[in-house]
């Protein structure tokens, strides 16, 4: 009689697991789903916050030059906070913000602390509605 018992627990067994390899499908799918879309989510919110600086991403004020020094800074604060660029950076007061050939601001931070000569000026360049269009050494 024990030995009658045995298959029947076997056929039980691969019944139950049948069925909880199908939820678990579901499961696995609904958490790639889920996860796929919480990625996607804290993307979008770590690029550039265009945004978050000048004018609240109003494209149809511009912004004066006081207002461009201030998204200027609060950029290198970025770039150093993300090593990008030395945390020196900081401290550097603004050298230069003048208006481009394209008409986008350019602002220049000089730090001499830096012993590379060409990695010594720091150019960002800001549109006129505030938002960070780059930064580099050289300042083209």
């Amino acid at each position: 009689m024990a030995i009658g018992i045995v298959p029947d627990i076997f056929y039980l067994n691969n019944i139950s697991l049948h069925v909880g390899t199908k939820i678990m499908a579901k499961l696995i799918k609904t958490s790639l789903i889920l996860l796929l879309l919480t990625f996607t989510t804290l993307h979008a919110k770590n690029g550039y916050d265009y945004y978050h600086y000048g004018n609240g991403g109003s494209n149809n004020k511009k912004l004066n030059k006081t207002a461009i020094s201030k998204i200027a800074k609060a950029e290198v604060k970025r770039l150093s906070m993300k090593k990008k660029i030395s945390k020196s950076w900081n401290l550097i007061p603004i050298l230069t913000v003048k208006k481009s050939a394209s008409n986008d601001w350019l602002v220049t931070f000089n730090n001499s602390k830096i012993k590379k000569k060409s990695k010594q000026n720091l150019y960002i360049f800001v549109d006129v509605y505030g938002h960070i269009q780059g930064a580099n050494y050289t300042g083209r």
